[in-house]
């Protein structure tokens, strides 16, 4: 979820050197990423699709198998619809999803998210059998985005998945704590640091089954 990216640090850190450095990071983590992914994403790999903190985590830390990367900060569940056809070309064997933070941001309406939901599982489904969506995470009660809403979206893409006969992965009471996300696995309002990170694929690796 970076949507404003640049704007929401500065809401929480101010005019300090703060955002430069995290920016700097994210360039660097995008472009291992993007390396790794020259290799990753062939036929039978693991495809993890959503927005930025799917974008910041090298899956291929995590895994065995090849281990590909498709997110994009900013992204929106229409945006993912957008990029189906990629994902397809790539035949993977385990498709992983999670995106509806930036939806929220930019006012989408609810049903319109559920409407993309139910199109994109039921596309990635043609794809493969093993779908999977991760729960949309919490955030710090200052942004626009409430947790109060969020725990709404993720209600209505765990009846998305409930219908279609896919797993909900809910990490969201995972990483919560006192109101919002858990400050001990958040490098800024909406991302998760590395401890935050090792405890989303540590909790959906028990779905995955793969080491």
């Amino acid at each position: 979820m970076a949507v404003c990216f640049s704007v929401i640090i500065s809401m929480e850190f101010g005019c300090s050197s703060k955002p430069v450095k995290l920016q700097y990071e994210i360039k660097q983590y995008g472009e291992k990423i993007a390396e790794n992914n020259k290799n990753a994403c062939i036929s039978g790999c693991l495809i993890f699709e959503g927005d930025s903190n799917v974008e910041l985590i090298n899956f291929q830390e995590y895994f065995a198998q090849p281990a590909c990367n498709y997110a994009r900060r900013g992204s929106t569940s229409e945006d993912l619809l957008k990029r189906a056809d990629k994902v397809k070309q790539t035949q993977p064997s385990v498709i992983v999803m999670l995106v509806g933070g930036n939806d929220l941001l930019r006012s989408v309406p609810i049903e319109d998210i559920e409407k993309n939901y139910a199109e994109l599982i039921g596309y990635y489904k043609t794809i493969s059998r093993k779908v999977f969506c991760i729960s949309n995470l919490p955030v710090i009660q200052k942004l626009h985005s409430t947790n109060s809403e969020i725990i709404t979206l993720n209600r209505i893409l765990e009846r998305v998945c409930a219908k279609q006969g896919i797993t909900f992965v809910n990490i969201y009471p995972h990483l919560y704590k006192n109101g919002g996300l858990n400050p001990d696995y958040a490098r800024d309002p909406v991302h998760l640091n590395k401890a935050g990170q090792d405890k989303l694929v540590g909790y959906l690796k028990k779905y995955l089954n793969y080491r």
